[in-house]
């Protein structure tokens, strides 16, 4: 997925080339997507406030629910030391109600308002800590893998659209993996329309030249 954008035929953005390396790993945006704070429910008591580049964190007492970094949820589980509590955004019945309003507004490729590494957070809380689901973790998943596909369809539709006279696309409400898979595109785009630009200038001068010696 996310490979074939296409511009539309006749114009010099239909021939772009996109550079893969400009994209970041999946790895590497789930290290950023780390540092987002989630609730935990500790197993075990600890006093004192954790002093982390993050900020400070706890103290911790068992079953009383305080957030930490995402990273740290994950080793405390590990640890059997605290569950993780899913964001509310991330429960069945919330995660269903994006779908519907992303499969509601397909003809108008509007993206739904989510948290910038919803995927990520996603990702990470499923592979750690699925039991934090009560046995619905599969289908977290299918309705995760169905809001993807949403988006990255209105993404495609508004790529296709782009052209040299609509040289806009809407990229509001757009996820970090998402913006990821975009930015070889749009950053090529921004270099090819800032050479038309300059040619037109160029033109432009030249026939002001021409006309000045007439």
């Amino acid at each position: 997925r996310g490979e074939g954008c296409r511009m539309g035929d006749g114009g010099p953005l239909s021939a772009m080339r996109l550079d893969e390396g400009m994209k970041l790993s999946a790895s590497e945006l789930e290290f950023y997507a780390e540092d987002e704070l989630v609730e935990v429910v500790p197993r075990f008591e600890f006093n004192d406030e954790v002093c982390m580049m993050g900020g400070n964190f706890g103290p911790f007492q068992p079953f009383i629910p305080t957030k930490v970094p995402l990273w740290l949820a994950i080793q405390l589980v590990q640890r059997k030391l605290a569950t993780v509590q899913p964001p509310d955004w991330l429960m069945v019945d919330e995660i269903y109600e994006l779908y519907e309003k992303e499969n509601s507004t397909r003809d108008r490729q509007l993206l739904q308002k989510v948290p910038f590494h919803y995927r990520e957070i996603a990702t990470l809380i499923l592979r750690h800590c699925p039991e934090a689901f009560a046995g619905r973790e599969g289908k977290v998943r299918v309705l995760l893998k169905d809001i993807e596909d949403l988006r990255e369809a209105k993404l495609q539709t508004s790529l296709r659209e782009l052209n040299d006279d609509h040289p806009v696309i809407n990229i509001s409400n757009i996820g970090a993996m998402e913006m990821n898979k975009m930015r070889p595109f749009l950053i090529n785009a921004l270099h090819q329309f800032r050479d038309l630009k300059r040619g037109e200038e160029a033109v432009t001068q030249g026939s002001q030249a021409l006309q000045a010696q007439d």
